[in-house]
C-alpha cells in the first residue's frame, strides 16, 4: 500500500490500483480491478468477512476460455 497515493501495487507483477475507485488498475499489466470482499470490523476489532467475493480472483487470463 503506497498511502501517500493511496494506492496498492502487486508485489508479483507491479500492477498498481486506486483504492478509491474500487481497485481499478492505474498502471501495470492488469486488466480488471482487483476482486473486493465485503467485510466488516467487530467491536473486538477483528474483520469478518460479510459473504464471497463478488468478481473473480486471479489473474485476468484465467478467465479466457479456450
Amino acid at each position: 500500500y503506497r498511502s501517500s497515493q493511496q494506492t496498492l501495487i502487486c508485489p508479483c507483477h507491479q500492477s498498481e490500483f486506486d483504492v478509491l475507485r474500487g481497485a481499478v488498475p492505474i498502471s501495470g499489466p492488469a486488466a480488471r480491478p482487483l476482486p473486493q470482499l465485503p467485510i466488516q470490523r467487530q467491536a473486538d476489532g477483528t474483520f469478518i468477512a460479510l459473504g464471497d467475493f463478488a468478481a473473480p480472483v486471479g489473474p485476468s487470463f484465467w478467465d479466457i476460455h479456450r
